[in-house]
């Protein structure tokens, strides 16, 4: 029979060893999503709209590539968002719709981000929040 010490410590390193092997399965830890997924899309284009009425700019930005996404079970759903997004031809106070703004091409003009967000959704109460955002310049 194993003593308790044994035992125990049997137990811990089959423990360590699921958690390393399958690690990305664990429920509430990161997971890597796929850029296309609705879900994905729809929390970026929120994430987008956010740093638009947060930012100083005098033009709004446009999402123009989601680089990667990961997504965390939390209180709701965390979506972790690397994003490019590219200055419009929209200026923040226009009252026109957005999706029908475009990219500027002049290179004057043109400035292009990449950009961190955390997007908070709980589905269940129709709550999404922008948490963070960090963005440097690309071009």
């Amino acid at each position: 029979m194993m003593s308790a010490g044994l035992c125990s410590r049997a137990l811990v390193a089959l423990s360590l060893l699921s958690v390393y092997v399958y690690g990305d399965m664990l429920s509430g830890g990161l997971q890597r999503e796929d850029p296309s997924d609705p879900y994905v899309v729809k929390a970026a284009i929120f994430a987008v709209s956010g740093f638009n009425q947060l930012s100083n700019e005098v033009y709004d930005y446009k999402l123009m590539k989601i680089v990667s996404a990961e997504s965390q079970v939390v209180a709701g759903i965390l979506y972790v968002l690397n994003v490019e997004i590219g200055r419009t031809d929209c200026k923040r106070a226009s009252t026109s719709e957005k999706s029908s703004c475009d990219i500027i091409q002049d290179s004057k003009l043109a400035k292009t981000l990449l950009c961190e967000f955390t997007v908070l959704e709980v589905p269940w109460e129709n709550v999404e929040s922008l948490v963070s955002s960090s963005c440097k310049i690309l071009q």
